[in-house]
């Protein structure tokens, strides 16, 4: 069995890092729940700058995702918004309005939009050149918690209603499910058409979408 080894410790002055992403090239992003994005060097370790967001609260930053121009992009939980922010600039060029939702997990998708998972089972496409929702995908009976993409484009969601859905996002259809007996808290694809997800009761389901 290899060894893993702790080569390194950060030490961020935020209170509960609730969010890491990398960009491309030696940056990283942390989101913590006191509404604070810290900006790290991880080739020497140090922290390069930091981006407080104007209207902290509970739960702060719950997701981060590196957009494909190079800006990031926050989920806000508390006020139903996603922050978009110039790294470079430490400016915030944008966000996304979903009020009345609560905004948790973000990816970004290979036509360049950002899809976001609410608690109410909806999924909603972004488009962030535009600022505009331009697709929500629904059929989830109850709070969404993960997404995930496969190689090939398709989103991946698991919900507390106990299934794994894969959609199509071009034609906004689910073209696959799967149900099981306990909410769904985790998901990664692991190939061009397997995933594994985790579920709240501690088990691993290693599942193969076929077509």
């Amino acid at each position: 069995m290899a060894t893993c080894t702790e080569t390194a410790r950060l030490y961020s002055a935020a209170k509960l890092v609730n969010a890491l992403c990398l960009f491309k090239g030696a940056l990283l992003a942390s989101g913590s729940w006191d509404s604070t994005i810290s900006l790290w060097d991880v080739a020497t370790h140090t922290d390069t700058a930091h981006l407080k967001l104007p209207h902290p609260g509970m739960f702060g930053v719950k997701d981060l995702c590196v957009l494909a121009d190079g800006r990031l992009a926050a989920s806000i939980p508390v006020d139903g918004t996603i922050r978009l922010w110039d790294v470079a600039t430490n400016a915030e060029t944008g966000r996304l309005e979903q009020r009345g939702e609560w905004i948790g997990a973000l990816r970004q998708l290979k036509d360049g939009r950002l899809a976001s998972r609410s608690v109410h089972g909806t999924i909603r496409l972004w488009d962030v050149t535009i600022k505009a929702e331009t697709g929500r995908l629904e059929g989830h009976t109850d709070q969404i918690l993960v997404l995930s993409l496969l190689p090939d484009g398709r989103l991946v969601s698991g919900s507390t209603d106990r299934t794994i859905r894969v959609w199509d996002v071009t034609s906004g259809a689910e073209v696959a499910r799967l149900e099981v007996d306990a909410p769904i808290t985790a998901l990664v694809a692991v190939g061009p058409n397997r995933l594994v997800a985790g579920d709240q009761g501690g088990r691993l389901h290693w599942l193969e979408v076929l077509d």
